[in-house]
């Protein structure tokens, strides 16, 4: 009976492990801007680092006036974390960046264009 017991625990402790609240993803870090192929678009960029690596990065435009086929743009981060995206936006739009791995999505980061 003490076999089965001492067999046992170790499976109801790794079970319950997996049941833990794993810690929130951060959000990316905050990415730099560059101008766009043309007036109505900015390119972003995070170096190595600002995302998860192969983190999906999910760029939403707030502005209610941007057309929603417009308004989300997207990217998939590399294996060092590194990602680029051209967005729709304009001088004083509020982008929010997130972050998206194994099903779990950041906080978002804002980044107010220039």
């Amino acid at each position: 009976m003490l076999r089965r017991l001492l067999a046992v625990g170790p499976l109801v402790a790794v079970s319950l492990a997996c049941a833990s609240p794993t810690l929130p993803l951060p959000p990316p870090e905050m990415p730099s801007e560059a101008p766009g192929p043309d007036a109505d678009h900015i390119k972003l960029t995070a170096q190595c680092g600002g995302a998860q690596a192969n983190a999906v990065i999910v760029i939403v435009n707030q502005n209610p006036a941007v057309p929603n086929d417009e308004a989300v743009s997207g990217s998939r981060a590399d294996g060092c974390g590194a990602w680029d995206a051209t967005v729709f936006a304009h001088a004083g739009d509020d982008l929010t960046v997130t972050e998206e791995v194994d099903g779990t999505e950041s906080q978002p980061a804002t980044v107010v264009v220039r």
